[in-house]
C-alpha cells in the first residue's frame, strides 16, 4: 500500500553556460558559434533581417 513510487522521478537540468552575448562597443546582441586560436570567436548576428557571422576578439563580448 504504501511502497515506494513507480513514477520516474523528474531531474533538473543543469545550467548550461549561455550562449548570448553584446558586442560592447555598439551592445548587439549575438550569438558565439565556436572559439577559435588565438583568443578569437565566432559569431552570429542578425543586421537588418540578415544573419551575418564574424569573427572577434572574445574581449570584444560582454555576456548578455
Amino acid at each position: 500500500m504504501f511502497g515506494k513510487s513507480k513514477r520516474p522521478t523528474v531531474t533538473t537540468p543543469t545550467a548550461q553556460p549561455s550562449d548570448q552575448y553584446r558586442l560592447k562597443r555598439t551592445g548587439q546582441q549575438v550569438t558565439l558559434l565556436e572559439h577559435l586560436r588565438g583568443g578569437e570567436v565566432r559569431i552570429a548576428m542578425d543586421t537588418e533581417g540578415t544573419l551575418r557571422d564574424d569573427i572577434v576578439s572574445i574581449d570584444d563580448l560582454t555576456p548578455a
